[in-house]
């Protein structure tokens, strides 16, 4: 695993005011693999997805090994951030938007289904009803995208065959 040497030393001086030790510093896809993935999909292969706020990281597993690991600067905060533009929204609006109504799949209910979204620049009584259809079809875009680098990456690494066909998502963003 690869790290830029003045970001770890950076690291290790602001945990060293605080009067801490590092006892050990590991990638967070790695953590993600330990924390998420039981032993046998370790040992049989998978892939972890760790879809975080700025970014996506990857790691594959197989035999019980860590064999790579990548990051995608793309994460939630994206999707957070598409919806806010696309809307005209605020940031913090568009985040609970994507909190409380976010999703992938529509269902035939979305359209009829309308979402208070206060306008920037507006009166706080002046709300705009956008379908939760809209929400998704800005949503989706993002994460679809998300996953092609995630599988770039992969295939990149030429581990794609040996890495299995088990998938693990966690994150935040993973919610979605």
């Amino acid at each position: 695993v690869d790290a830029l040497g003045t970001a770890l030393q950076n690291l290790r001086l602001c945990v060293g005011r605080a009067d801490l030790d590092i006892a050990e510093m590991v990638s967070a896809p790695y953590a993600a693999g330990l924390a998420t993935l039981v032993e046998d999909e370790r040992e049989l292969g998978s892939i972890i997805v760790d879809m975080g706020g700025g970014s996506t990281g990857m790691a594959v597993f197989v035999e019980g090994q860590l064999l790579h690991t990548a990051q995608v600067l793309m994460g939630g905060n994206h999707v957070t951030t598409d919806l806010a533009r696309m809307l005209t929204t605020t940031v913090n609006h568009a985040e609970r938007l994507k909190t409380l109504y976010g999703n992938t799949q529509t269902s035939p209910d979305d359209e009829r289904e309308l979402l208070p979204v206060p306008q920037i620049g507006e009166d706080e009584h002046q709300i705009t009803k956008v379908p939760r259809s809209m929400v998704i079809s800005y949503i989706r875009p993002r994460l679809e995208e998300t996953f092609e680098l995630v599988k770039q990456k992969l295939e990149q690494s030429g581990l794609e065959r040996v890495a299995g066909t088990r998938v693990v998502l966690t994150g935040g963003a993973s919610q979605l």
